[in-house]
Protein backbone atom coordinates (compact mmCIF):
# COMPACT_ATOMS: atom_id res chain seq x y z
CA UNK A 1 0.00 0.00 0.00
CA UNK A 2 1.38 3.40 -0.97
CA UNK A 3 1.17 6.69 0.91
CA UNK A 4 -1.10 8.05 -1.80
CA UNK A 5 -3.61 5.19 -1.41
CA UNK A 6 -3.69 5.55 2.39
CA UNK A 7 -4.35 9.27 2.10
CA UNK A 8 -6.97 8.83 -0.63
CA UNK A 9 -8.92 6.31 1.42
CA UNK A 10 -9.20 8.77 4.31
CA UNK A 11 -9.56 12.03 2.42
CA UNK A 12 -13.31 12.34 3.03
CA UNK A 13 -13.27 11.29 6.69
CA UNK A 14 -15.45 13.62 8.80
CA UNK A 15 -14.35 15.35 11.97
CA UNK A 16 -15.11 13.71 15.27
CA UNK A 17 -14.76 14.86 18.84
CA UNK A 18 -11.46 14.46 20.63
CA UNK A 19 -8.65 12.70 18.78
CA UNK A 20 -9.26 11.15 15.40
CA UNK A 21 -7.18 8.00 14.93
CA UNK A 22 -6.06 6.55 11.62
CA UNK A 23 -3.86 3.55 10.81
CA UNK A 24 -0.21 4.45 10.78
CA UNK A 25 1.35 5.02 7.40
CA UNK A 26 3.74 2.27 6.29
CA UNK A 27 7.19 2.90 7.76
CA UNK A 28 9.18 0.62 5.46
CA UNK A 29 10.76 1.92 2.28
CA UNK A 30 8.48 -0.46 0.35
CA UNK A 31 5.42 1.25 1.82
CA UNK A 32 6.54 4.79 1.07
CA UNK A 33 6.28 6.41 -2.33
CA UNK A 34 9.37 6.47 -4.50
CA UNK A 35 9.38 10.23 -4.21
CA UNK A 36 9.34 10.20 -0.41
CA UNK A 37 12.11 7.61 -0.33
CA UNK A 38 14.18 9.76 -2.67
CA UNK A 39 13.64 12.84 -0.50
CA UNK A 40 14.22 10.98 2.78
CA UNK A 41 10.67 11.72 3.99
CA UNK A 42 8.99 9.41 6.53
CA UNK A 43 5.71 10.92 7.70
CA UNK A 44 5.29 8.31 10.42
CA UNK A 45 7.53 10.53 12.56
CA UNK A 46 4.73 13.07 12.80
CA UNK A 47 1.55 11.94 14.61
CA UNK A 48 -0.40 15.02 13.52
CA UNK A 49 -0.29 13.81 9.91
CA UNK A 50 -2.43 10.78 10.70
CA UNK A 51 -4.49 11.98 13.64
CA UNK A 52 -5.91 15.31 14.64
CA UNK A 53 -7.66 16.93 17.51
CA UNK A 54 -11.06 18.35 16.61
CA UNK A 55 -11.66 22.09 17.16
CA UNK A 56 -15.01 23.91 17.05
CA UNK A 57 -15.55 26.47 14.30
CA UNK A 58 -15.63 30.17 14.95
CA UNK A 59 -19.02 31.30 13.67
CA UNK A 60 -18.52 34.30 11.43
CA UNK A 61 -20.72 35.90 8.77
CA UNK A 62 -18.18 38.47 7.61
CA UNK A 63 -17.77 39.11 3.89
CA UNK A 64 -14.14 38.18 3.27
CA UNK A 65 -13.96 39.04 -0.41
CA UNK A 66 -11.30 41.40 -1.71
CA UNK A 67 -13.54 43.45 -4.02
CA UNK A 68 -15.16 45.70 -1.43
CA UNK A 69 -11.94 46.48 0.48
CA UNK A 70 -10.25 47.54 -2.76
CA UNK A 71 -13.26 49.64 -3.76
CA UNK A 72 -13.39 51.36 -0.36
CA UNK A 73 -9.65 51.98 -0.38
CA UNK A 74 -9.72 53.47 -3.89
CA UNK A 75 -12.71 55.64 -3.00
CA UNK A 76 -11.01 56.97 0.13
CA UNK A 77 -7.83 57.75 -1.80
CA UNK A 78 -9.80 59.52 -4.54
CA UNK A 79 -11.45 61.69 -1.89
CA UNK A 80 -8.09 62.54 -0.34
CA UNK A 81 -8.76 60.42 2.73
CA UNK A 82 -6.58 57.82 4.42
CA UNK A 83 -8.05 54.35 3.82
CA UNK A 84 -8.00 51.58 6.36
CA UNK A 85 -5.22 49.13 5.50
CA UNK A 86 -5.97 46.26 3.13
CA UNK A 87 -2.85 44.36 4.14
CA UNK A 88 -0.94 43.95 7.41
CA UNK A 89 2.52 42.62 8.18
CA UNK A 90 2.53 41.47 11.80
CA UNK A 91 5.76 40.47 13.53
CA UNK A 92 4.68 38.09 16.30
CA UNK A 93 8.13 37.55 17.83
CA UNK A 94 11.77 38.46 17.28
CA UNK A 95 12.95 35.23 18.88
CA UNK A 96 14.52 32.65 16.58
CA UNK A 97 16.38 29.36 16.93
CA UNK A 98 18.40 29.94 13.75
CA UNK A 99 21.04 32.61 13.05
CA UNK A 100 20.92 33.25 9.30
CA UNK A 101 23.36 35.90 8.11
CA UNK A 102 20.86 37.48 5.68
CA UNK A 103 18.13 38.00 8.29
CA UNK A 104 16.85 41.57 8.46
CA UNK A 105 16.50 41.21 12.25
CA UNK A 106 19.96 39.72 12.76
CA UNK A 107 21.05 42.54 15.08
CA UNK A 108 18.04 42.26 17.38
CA UNK A 109 17.15 38.56 17.31
CA UNK A 110 16.49 37.03 20.72
CA UNK A 111 16.78 40.32 22.55
CA UNK A 112 14.48 40.41 25.55
CA UNK A 113 11.26 42.10 24.50
CA UNK A 114 7.80 42.53 25.94
CA UNK A 115 5.71 41.03 23.16
CA UNK A 116 2.03 41.86 22.83
CA UNK A 117 -0.27 39.32 24.47
CA UNK A 118 -3.24 37.76 22.67
CA UNK A 119 -5.60 39.98 24.66
CA UNK A 120 -3.67 43.08 23.60
CA UNK A 121 -3.62 41.95 19.96
CA UNK A 122 -7.36 41.30 20.12
CA UNK A 123 -7.94 44.93 21.05
CA UNK A 124 -5.69 46.16 18.23
CA UNK A 125 -7.39 43.96 15.61
CA UNK A 126 -10.81 45.15 16.75
CA UNK A 127 -9.89 48.72 15.73
CA UNK A 128 -8.23 48.06 12.35
CA UNK A 129 -11.27 48.83 10.23
CA UNK A 130 -13.23 46.95 7.58
CA UNK A 131 -10.68 46.67 4.77
CA UNK A 132 -8.17 44.18 6.15
CA UNK A 133 -8.00 41.25 3.72
CA UNK A 134 -4.47 39.84 4.03
CA UNK A 135 -2.10 39.33 6.97
CA UNK A 136 1.52 38.20 6.74
CA UNK A 137 2.82 36.75 10.01
CA UNK A 138 6.58 36.96 10.33
CA UNK A 139 9.40 37.08 12.87
CA UNK A 140 11.82 35.83 14.20
CA UNK A 141 10.46 32.33 13.95
CA UNK A 142 6.69 32.71 14.04
CA UNK A 143 5.98 29.33 15.63
CA UNK A 144 8.09 30.19 18.69
CA UNK A 145 5.12 32.31 19.69
CA UNK A 146 3.07 29.48 21.17
CA UNK A 147 -0.10 31.54 20.87
CA UNK A 148 0.16 31.95 17.10
CA UNK A 149 -3.07 30.01 16.41
CA UNK A 150 -4.98 32.15 18.91
CA UNK A 151 -3.58 35.31 17.31
CA UNK A 152 -4.84 34.18 13.90
CA UNK A 153 -8.21 33.29 15.40
CA UNK A 154 -8.42 36.79 16.86
CA UNK A 155 -7.87 38.27 13.41
CA UNK A 156 -10.57 36.00 12.00
CA UNK A 157 -13.08 37.13 14.63
CA UNK A 158 -12.31 40.83 14.55
CA UNK A 159 -11.46 41.57 10.91
CA UNK A 160 -12.62 40.50 7.43
CA UNK A 161 -9.24 38.82 6.78
CA UNK A 162 -9.34 36.15 4.09
CA UNK A 163 -5.69 35.30 3.36
CA UNK A 164 -3.06 34.52 5.99
CA UNK A 165 0.60 33.85 5.21
CA UNK A 166 2.88 32.40 7.88
CA UNK A 167 6.64 32.62 7.34
CA UNK A 168 8.51 29.84 9.13
CA UNK A 169 11.83 28.02 9.12
CA UNK A 170 9.90 24.74 9.60
CA UNK A 171 12.08 23.70 12.51
CA UNK A 172 9.44 21.40 14.01
CA UNK A 173 7.23 19.75 11.35
CA UNK A 174 4.68 18.18 13.69
CA UNK A 175 4.11 21.51 15.46
CA UNK A 176 3.38 23.28 12.17
CA UNK A 177 0.91 20.55 11.23
CA UNK A 178 -0.82 20.88 14.62
CA UNK A 179 -1.13 24.65 14.11
CA UNK A 180 -2.66 24.02 10.69
CA UNK A 181 -5.28 21.66 12.07
CA UNK A 182 -6.36 24.20 14.67
CA UNK A 183 -6.41 27.24 12.40
CA UNK A 184 -8.24 25.65 9.47
CA UNK A 185 -10.86 23.99 11.66
CA UNK A 186 -11.45 27.09 13.78
CA UNK A 187 -11.39 29.48 10.80
CA UNK A 188 -13.09 27.61 7.93
CA UNK A 189 -13.28 30.66 5.67
CA UNK A 190 -9.55 31.31 5.78
CA UNK A 191 -7.02 30.80 3.02
CA UNK A 192 -3.78 29.70 4.72
CA UNK A 193 -0.32 29.67 3.13
CA UNK A 194 2.83 28.46 4.85
CA UNK A 195 5.99 30.04 3.41
CA UNK A 196 8.85 27.72 4.39
CA UNK A 197 12.41 29.04 4.24
CA UNK A 198 15.06 26.97 2.46
CA UNK A 199 18.27 28.42 1.05
CA UNK A 200 19.48 25.76 -1.36
CA UNK A 201 20.92 22.24 -1.22
CA UNK A 202 21.13 20.46 2.13
CA UNK A 203 24.78 21.24 2.89
CA UNK A 204 24.47 24.95 2.14
CA UNK A 205 21.11 25.34 3.86
CA UNK A 206 22.22 23.63 7.06
CA UNK A 207 25.47 25.60 7.21
CA UNK A 208 23.66 28.88 6.59
CA UNK A 209 21.11 28.22 9.31
CA UNK A 210 23.80 28.26 12.01
CA UNK A 211 21.75 26.33 14.53
CA UNK A 212 24.76 25.30 16.66
CA UNK A 213 22.98 21.97 17.19
CA UNK A 214 25.06 18.97 16.18
CA UNK A 215 23.26 16.75 13.70
CA UNK A 216 20.32 19.12 13.25
CA UNK A 217 19.01 18.74 9.69
CA UNK A 218 17.14 21.96 8.94
CA UNK A 219 16.85 21.02 5.26
CA UNK A 220 15.08 17.74 5.98
CA UNK A 221 12.76 19.42 8.46
CA UNK A 222 11.62 21.84 5.76
CA UNK A 223 11.05 19.10 3.19
CA UNK A 224 9.23 16.94 5.75
CA UNK A 225 7.01 19.88 6.70
CA UNK A 226 6.12 20.57 3.07
CA UNK A 227 5.19 16.94 2.44
CA UNK A 228 3.28 16.67 5.74
CA UNK A 229 1.19 19.73 4.89
CA UNK A 230 0.44 18.37 1.43
CA UNK A 231 -0.58 15.07 3.01
CA UNK A 232 -3.07 16.56 5.47
CA UNK A 233 -4.52 18.76 2.73
CA UNK A 234 -5.40 15.65 0.77
CA UNK A 235 -6.43 13.54 3.72
CA UNK A 236 -8.56 16.02 5.63
CA UNK A 237 -9.90 18.12 2.78
CA UNK A 238 -8.06 21.36 3.63
CA UNK A 239 -8.71 22.77 0.18
CA UNK A 240 -7.49 26.30 1.02
CA UNK A 241 -4.11 25.21 2.40
CA UNK A 242 -0.97 26.05 0.45
CA UNK A 243 2.70 25.37 1.07
CA UNK A 244 5.40 27.32 -0.69
CA UNK A 245 9.16 27.28 -0.43
CA UNK A 246 11.04 30.55 -0.13
CA UNK A 247 14.71 31.11 -0.97
CA UNK A 248 16.65 34.35 -0.45
CA UNK A 249 19.16 35.19 -3.18
CA UNK A 250 22.39 36.30 -1.46
CA UNK A 251 26.10 36.65 -2.26
CA UNK A 252 26.60 33.32 -0.47
CA UNK A 253 24.22 31.12 -2.43
CA UNK A 254 23.74 32.73 -5.85
CA UNK A 255 26.17 30.33 -7.55
CA UNK A 256 24.03 27.40 -6.39
CA UNK A 257 20.69 28.81 -7.48
CA UNK A 258 20.47 27.68 -11.15
CA UNK A 259 20.73 24.03 -10.15
CA UNK A 260 18.66 24.63 -7.02
CA UNK A 261 15.84 26.07 -9.11
CA UNK A 262 15.79 22.96 -11.27
CA UNK A 263 15.62 20.84 -8.11
CA UNK A 264 12.68 22.84 -6.77
CA UNK A 265 10.84 22.76 -10.08
CA UNK A 266 11.40 19.14 -11.04
CA UNK A 267 11.87 17.27 -7.72
CA UNK A 268 10.50 19.18 -4.73
CA UNK A 269 7.44 20.62 -6.52
CA UNK A 270 5.95 22.93 -3.87
CA UNK A 271 2.71 24.74 -4.59
CA UNK A 272 4.84 27.81 -5.25
CA UNK A 273 8.44 28.90 -5.02
CA UNK A 274 9.49 32.43 -4.12
CA UNK A 275 12.95 33.80 -4.80
CA UNK A 276 13.46 36.90 -2.69
CA UNK A 277 16.36 39.30 -2.98
CA UNK A 278 18.44 39.95 0.11
CA UNK A 279 17.27 43.19 1.69
CA UNK A 280 19.19 46.33 0.87
CA UNK A 281 19.52 47.07 4.59
CA UNK A 282 21.14 43.65 5.13
CA UNK A 283 23.56 44.04 2.24
CA UNK A 284 25.43 46.69 4.16
CA UNK A 285 26.04 44.29 7.05
CA UNK A 286 28.46 41.38 6.77
CA UNK A 287 28.93 41.69 3.02
CA UNK A 288 31.48 44.23 1.83
CA UNK A 289 29.93 45.82 -1.23
CA UNK A 290 29.18 49.26 -2.54
CA UNK A 291 25.87 50.80 -1.64
CA UNK A 292 22.83 50.23 -3.81
CA UNK A 293 23.00 53.82 -5.02
CA UNK A 294 26.68 53.57 -5.95
CA UNK A 295 26.13 50.33 -7.84
CA UNK A 296 23.31 51.87 -9.86
CA UNK A 297 25.30 54.98 -10.67
CA UNK A 298 28.16 52.88 -11.98
CA UNK A 299 25.83 50.46 -13.74
CA UNK A 300 27.58 47.50 -12.11
CA UNK A 301 25.36 44.75 -10.75
CA UNK A 302 26.62 42.41 -8.08
CA UNK A 303 26.79 38.76 -9.24
CA UNK A 304 23.92 37.79 -6.94
CA UNK A 305 21.74 40.51 -8.46
CA UNK A 306 22.48 39.26 -11.97
CA UNK A 307 21.58 35.74 -10.84
CA UNK A 308 18.31 37.01 -9.36
CA UNK A 309 17.40 38.64 -12.67
CA UNK A 310 18.25 35.54 -14.68
CA UNK A 311 16.35 33.07 -12.51
CA UNK A 312 13.26 35.21 -12.00
CA UNK A 313 13.06 35.62 -15.76
CA UNK A 314 13.22 31.83 -16.06
CA UNK A 315 10.55 31.43 -13.38
CA UNK A 316 8.12 33.67 -15.21
CA UNK A 317 8.73 31.81 -18.48
CA UNK A 318 8.22 28.42 -16.85
CA UNK A 319 5.08 29.57 -15.03
CA UNK A 320 3.45 31.03 -18.12
CA UNK A 321 4.40 27.98 -20.20
CA UNK A 322 3.01 25.60 -17.57
CA UNK A 323 6.30 23.97 -16.66
CA UNK A 324 6.36 25.27 -13.08
CA UNK A 325 3.41 24.98 -10.72
CA UNK A 326 2.55 28.43 -9.42
CA UNK A 327 -1.11 28.33 -8.41
CA UNK A 328 -2.76 28.80 -5.03
CA UNK A 329 -5.51 26.46 -3.86
CA UNK A 330 -8.54 28.67 -3.25
CA UNK A 331 -12.36 28.55 -3.20
CA UNK A 332 -12.43 29.37 -6.89
CA UNK A 333 -9.61 28.57 -9.37
CA UNK A 334 -9.62 32.10 -10.79
CA UNK A 335 -8.94 33.53 -7.32
CA UNK A 336 -5.84 31.36 -7.02
CA UNK A 337 -4.68 32.35 -10.48
CA UNK A 338 -5.12 36.06 -9.71
CA UNK A 339 -3.16 35.73 -6.45
CA UNK A 340 -0.38 33.97 -8.34
CA UNK A 341 -0.39 36.69 -10.97
CA UNK A 342 0.03 39.33 -8.26
CA UNK A 343 3.09 37.40 -7.00
CA UNK A 344 4.60 37.49 -10.49
CA UNK A 345 3.90 41.22 -10.80
CA UNK A 346 5.60 41.76 -7.44
CA UNK A 347 8.60 39.83 -8.68
CA UNK A 348 8.65 41.97 -11.83
CA UNK A 349 8.56 45.11 -9.66
CA UNK A 350 11.66 43.92 -7.82
CA UNK A 351 13.38 43.21 -11.13
CA UNK A 352 12.65 46.79 -12.15
CA UNK A 353 14.07 47.99 -8.84
CA UNK A 354 17.32 46.13 -9.45
CA UNK A 355 17.57 47.59 -12.96
CA UNK A 356 16.36 51.07 -11.89
CA UNK A 357 13.53 50.77 -14.42
CA UNK A 358 10.26 52.68 -14.16
CA UNK A 359 7.69 51.16 -11.81
CA UNK A 360 4.03 50.82 -12.73
CA UNK A 361 2.92 51.78 -9.21
CA UNK A 362 4.08 53.80 -6.22
CA UNK A 363 4.61 52.48 -2.71
CA UNK A 364 1.45 52.41 -0.57
CA UNK A 365 3.06 51.50 2.76
CA UNK A 366 1.34 53.50 5.47
CA UNK A 367 -1.94 53.78 3.58
CA UNK A 368 -2.98 50.49 1.93
CA UNK A 369 -0.41 48.50 3.90
CA UNK A 370 0.37 48.56 7.63
CA UNK A 371 3.06 47.14 9.89
CA UNK A 372 2.71 45.98 13.51
CA UNK A 373 5.76 44.95 15.52
CA UNK A 374 5.82 42.31 18.24
CA UNK A 375 6.00 45.04 20.88
CA UNK A 376 3.22 47.21 19.45
CA UNK A 377 4.92 49.67 17.08
CA UNK A 378 2.71 50.72 14.17
CA UNK A 379 4.21 51.99 10.94
CA UNK A 380 3.94 51.77 7.19
CA UNK A 381 6.77 49.25 6.94
CA UNK A 382 9.44 47.64 9.07
CA UNK A 383 12.28 49.62 7.51
CA UNK A 384 10.60 52.79 8.79
CA UNK A 385 9.73 51.33 12.18
CA UNK A 386 13.21 49.99 12.93
CA UNK A 387 15.47 52.61 11.38
CA UNK A 388 18.19 52.91 14.04
CA UNK A 389 19.01 56.51 13.08
CA UNK A 390 15.62 58.06 12.34
CA UNK A 391 12.73 55.98 13.65
CA UNK A 392 9.60 56.54 11.58
CA UNK A 393 7.03 54.58 13.57
CA UNK A 394 3.61 56.19 13.98
CA UNK A 395 3.64 55.25 17.66
CA UNK A 396 2.94 52.32 19.97
CA UNK A 397 -0.55 50.88 20.49
CA UNK A 398 0.13 50.53 24.20
CA UNK A 399 0.28 54.31 24.47
CA UNK A 400 -3.17 54.84 22.93
CA UNK A 401 -5.19 52.14 24.73
CA UNK A 402 -4.64 49.72 21.80
CA UNK A 403 -6.63 51.90 19.41
CA UNK A 404 -5.02 51.31 16.01
CA UNK A 405 -6.98 54.14 14.40
CA UNK A 406 -5.61 56.65 16.93
CA UNK A 407 -2.14 56.03 15.50
CA UNK A 408 -3.16 55.41 11.88
CA UNK A 409 -4.84 58.81 11.63
CA UNK A 410 -2.52 60.78 13.88
CA UNK A 411 -0.55 63.89 12.83
CA UNK A 412 2.66 61.84 13.24
CA UNK A 413 1.37 59.27 10.75
CA UNK A 414 0.43 61.99 8.26
CA UNK A 415 3.91 63.50 8.45
CA UNK A 416 5.60 60.13 7.91
CA UNK A 417 3.31 59.15 5.02
CA UNK A 418 4.67 62.10 3.08
CA UNK A 419 8.08 60.38 3.19
CA UNK A 420 6.93 57.04 1.76
CA UNK A 421 8.82 56.31 -1.43
CA UNK A 422 11.12 59.31 -0.88
CA UNK A 423 13.27 58.40 2.13
CA UNK A 424 16.70 56.80 2.00
CA UNK A 425 15.17 53.46 3.04
CA UNK A 426 12.97 53.50 -0.05
CA UNK A 427 15.62 53.59 -2.78
CA UNK A 428 16.30 49.99 -3.69
CA UNK A 429 13.54 48.58 -1.48
CA UNK A 430 12.26 45.13 -2.47
CA UNK A 431 9.84 44.45 0.39
CA UNK A 432 7.21 42.24 -1.19
CA UNK A 433 4.54 42.29 1.50
CA UNK A 434 4.95 45.93 2.49
CA UNK A 435 5.90 47.72 -0.71
CA UNK A 436 4.63 45.67 -3.64
CA UNK A 437 1.43 43.84 -2.71
CA UNK A 438 -0.57 46.72 -1.18
CA UNK A 439 0.33 48.92 -4.14
CA UNK A 440 -0.55 46.31 -6.77
CA UNK A 441 -3.95 45.67 -5.20
CA UNK A 442 -5.03 49.29 -5.63
CA UNK A 443 -3.31 50.06 -8.94
CA UNK A 444 -5.88 49.83 -11.77
CA UNK A 445 -3.09 49.25 -14.29
CA UNK A 446 -1.58 46.44 -12.22
CA UNK A 447 -4.98 44.85 -11.57
CA UNK A 448 -5.65 44.70 -15.30
CA UNK A 449 -2.24 43.10 -15.83
CA UNK A 450 -3.01 40.60 -13.04
CA UNK A 451 -6.35 39.71 -14.64
CA UNK A 452 -4.75 39.06 -18.03
CA UNK A 453 -1.85 37.08 -16.56
CA UNK A 454 -4.12 35.15 -14.18
CA UNK A 455 -6.26 34.00 -17.09
CA UNK A 456 -3.11 32.72 -18.81
CA UNK A 457 -2.03 30.83 -15.69
CA UNK A 458 -5.44 29.24 -15.25
CA UNK A 459 -5.31 27.36 -18.54
CA UNK A 460 -1.79 26.04 -18.02
CA UNK A 461 -1.07 22.71 -16.35
CA UNK A 462 2.51 22.00 -15.27
CA UNK A 463 4.08 19.09 -17.08
CA UNK A 464 5.97 16.42 -15.09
Amino acid sequence: MTLASVLESASTAPLSSGIEERPLLPSSDEGRSDRHCRLGVDLNQYPAVIQRQAFPQIISKRNRGLGWPIARALTASTLGQVPNPVMLTHIVTTRCNYLCSFCSFADTLNAKTDDLTVDEIERVYATMGNNLNTIVYSGGETTLNRQLPEIIESAYRNTPVKSVYIISNAWKPNHLVEITHQVLQRCPGLHLTWSLSIEGPRSHNNTERRTHAEGWDAWQNTIDTMEALKAIRQRFGYDQLNVQLCTVCTPDNHHLLPEWYRTVRDDLQPDKWNLNLMRKSVQMGEHAMKSFEERRQSGALEPFEATYLAITERVRHDVVSGRLKFLYNTDFPLDGALKSAVDLLSQEANRNTVMQAKQSFGCKAGSMGAYLSSTGLVSGCEEFAHNPIANKAFGNVRDVDYDFQALWRSPEASAIRCKVGKSSECNGCTLESQRNYPAILVSPQSLVQAAVLGTQLLVKTPTP
